[in-house]
């Protein structure tokens, strides 16, 4: 009996040593392979940043020879290059690499060539500001710069960014460089040459008017709308002498759209969308644009009397704020706040009120 049992405990021990065998090779293979996916997730970020650093060294190069192509200052005027209308379109084309690529890397270069306010800008005054205005080299520059002043929407961005892949994707320096390219483009005579180039493609006839005609006009509104899109800084006393300028250039906008006669085309689109077709096809284009030149007036500004705000507005500039009666540092720093405030956003009303005016009561009320 004792033989029994002793057979019984050594087939239950080989028994259970047999099921243990099996499943200790289990966990030590469930711990690798733990361990590679970590190594294959921190490989991918580290090919992920090597891949930028590529696809930048392949690209900057080849950018920056175009851009250098198209021309530059000299004696303090600014020289078109011999292949100018060329290099915008190449331009255009290595931007629409960007459509695939969420780190925008043509983006990037671009800005930090500062081909804009250096070349596009320049060669805007130098094709449409002197009369040129059905220049094919100015038509070219305006849809170079309305692409790359498209608004950057944060929240579809990160919407569409993969998780692991586009970690370290930063827009930071984009939206920083809207803020520049707004800047430049508000200098004075580029919007009026803009606007040049619409004239005469709405000169035109519905009958002989062409295809092109509508989308010359389409891509310079497009442009308005975007620079209406970019936000200004917060007003800060703290900044410095450039930053300073970011914080009221939706006031300056206003201003430059209003003396170049925008406003004009705006209102005569809205006003003619029920009986010209081409006029109807940008009716939500230009509502959006109100939208965001309206942005952040208060509502009852807008229906009051134009001569009851702007006798507001007058009296709280001509009343000085006396900073010198401030006791304390941060009553100086509130003290200048306030004015700052009042010279970014008041200025934007009265200018906008004229717009709302010469919509007429049907249209602010309906």
């Amino acid at each position: 009996m004792c033989d029994v049992s002793r057979n019984a405990i050594s087939a239950t021990t080989v028994t259970v040593n047999a099921t243990l065998i099996p499943r200790l090779p289990a966990i030590k293979v469930r711990n690798i392979d733990m361990a590679n996916e970590d190594a294959i997730s921190i490989s991918s970020r580290e090919d992920q940043q090597d891949d930028y650093q590529q696809r930048r060294a392949i690209l900057e190069p080849a950018i920056l020879n175009v851009v250098n192509a198209l021309g530059g200052h000299e004696g303090g005027v600014y020289r078109l290059g011999d292949e100018v209308y060329g290099c915008l379109k190449d331009l255009k084309k290595f931007w629409r690499k960007d459509d695939t690529d969420d780190e925008r890397t043509v983006a990037r270069i671009l800005w930090a060539s500062r081909v804009l306010p250096n070349d596009l800008v320049p060669i805007i005054l130098e094709t449409a500001g002197k009369g040129h205005v059905e220049d094919k080299r100015a038509i070219a520059c305006a849809d170079l710069i309305t692409a790359m002043t498209w608004p950057i929407d944060l929240a579809e961005e990160l919407k569409e960014l993969d998780e692991e892949l586009d970690r370290g994707t930063d827009y930071t320096q984009l939206l920083q460089s809207h803020l520049h390219y707004k800047a430049a483009l508000l200098r004075p005579g580029v919007l009026q040459a803009l606007f040049g180039i619409t004239l005469p493609c709405l000169s035109q006839s519905p009958k002989t008017r062409t295809e092109r005609d509508v989308q010359i006009v389409n891509v310079v509104l497009h442009l308005v709308r975007n620079l209406a899109f970019i936000k200004d800084l917060p007003a800060n006393v703290h900044l410095s002498a450039d930053q300073a300028e970011f914080a009221s250039l939706q006031s300056k906008l206003i201003r430059t759209l209003s003396e170049s006669h925008f406003f004009d085309l705006l209102l005569t689109i809205a006003s003619s969308a029920a009986t010209d077709a081409m006029f109807n096809g940008w009716n939500a284009l230009v509502l959006e644009i109100f939208y965001l030149l309206f942005r952040g007036v208060k509502p009852s500004q807008l229906v009051s009397e134009q001569s009851v705000v702007s006798r507001t507005w007058l009296r709280c500039h001509t009343q000085p704020i006396e900073l010198k009666r401030a006791t304390s540092k941060q009553d100086r720093t509130c003290s200048s706040s306030s004015r700052l405030k009042i010279d970014a956003e008041e200025i934007s009303h009265v200018a906008l009120l004229h717009v709302t005016h010469a919509l007429g009561p049907r249209s602010r009320y309906s």
